[in-house]
C-alpha cells in the first residue's frame, strides 16, 4: 500500500512538471516581447512647469522652422534630436494623422518621415510640417510632474499659412528631464477632437 502510494504521487507529480513547462515556455515568450517594448526612463533634477512651458515653445517653432526651411529634413533631424528621447530608447510616439501598421513612430525614422515625408516605409506621411504653419500655441488642460518626470494633457493649434485658420490638436506629452538639464519627449499621442456623426434622419 505504501508502495502504491509513492508511485501515484511521483506519478501526479511528473504530471504536474509536465503541464507546467509549457505554460513556462508561455510566461518566458511573453516576458521577452514584452521587453523589447519597455525601458526605465533615468532620474535627473526636478522639473518644474517652466522647463514644460519652454520645451513646448521649443516644439512649436521647430515646427515652423522646419516649414520654412530650405532644406526641412536637416532642421526637422536637429529638432528631433534635440526634442524627443531616442537616446533613452523607443520613444512613445502617436502622430495625429497615422493610422494602421504605421500608427506608432518609436524612433528617429519614423518621426521624420511623419514631420517631413520622403519615406517609402511610411506611404502615407504628406510631411505635417511642410504645411506650412506660422505659429504653433499650447493651451495645457493639466500637469502631472513626478521626481524629474512630468505628463501635460491639453490642445495645441496649428496656424495655417495659407488660410489663416488654426486647427485645433489634443495631445498627451510625457516629459523627461536628464542629468544635464534637457528636457525631452518620452511620449506624445496626439489626435484631432472627437466629431460625432450626424445622426439624424432626414424626412423625404
Amino acid at each position: 500500500m505504501t508502495r502504491l502510494i509513492k508511485n501515484t504521487l511521483f506519478i501526479i507529480g511528473s504530471l504536474s512538471l509536465l503541464m507546467s513547462i509549457p505554460a513556462f515556455a508561455y510566461s518566458s515568450k511573453k516576458k521577452t516581447s514584452i521587453a523589447e517594448h519597455t525601458g526605465t526612463l533615468p532620474d535627473g533634477p526636478k522639473i518644474t512647469k517652466s522647463d514644460i512651458k519652454k520645451a513646448q515653445k521649443m516644439w512649436g517653432d521647430a515646427v515652423v522652422s522646419i516649414g520654412k526651411a530650405k532644406n526641412p529634413k536637416k532642421v526637422a533631424q536637429q529638432a528631433a534630436k534635440t526634442a524627443y528621447a531616442f537616446e533613452l530608447g523607443p520613444i512613445m510616439f502617436k502622430p495625429t494623422l497615422t493610422n494602421g501598421d504605421t500608427t506608432f513612430r518609436p524612433d528617429m525614422e519614423g518621426t521624420l518621415s511623419y514631420f517631413v515625408s520622403g519615406n517609402a516605409k511610411y506611404v502615407q506621411d504628406k510631411g505635417f510640417a511642410l504645411k506650412p504653419w506660422t505659429k504653433v500655441r499650447f493651451a495645457n488642460h493639466n500637469i502631472k510632474m513626478f521626481g524629474n518626470k512630468a505628463i501635460a494633457m491639453g490642445h495645441y493649434f496649428f496656424t495655417d499659412k495659407a488660410t489663416g485658420k488654426e486647427t485645433k490638436v489634443e495631445y498627451t506629452k510625457g516629459y523627461v528631464k536628464t542629468k544635464d538639464g534637457r528636457i525631452l519627449l518620452f511620449l506624445q499621442d496626439s489626435s484631432l477632437p472627437y466629431t460625432p456623426q450626424d445622426t439624424k434622419v432626414s424626412s423625404n
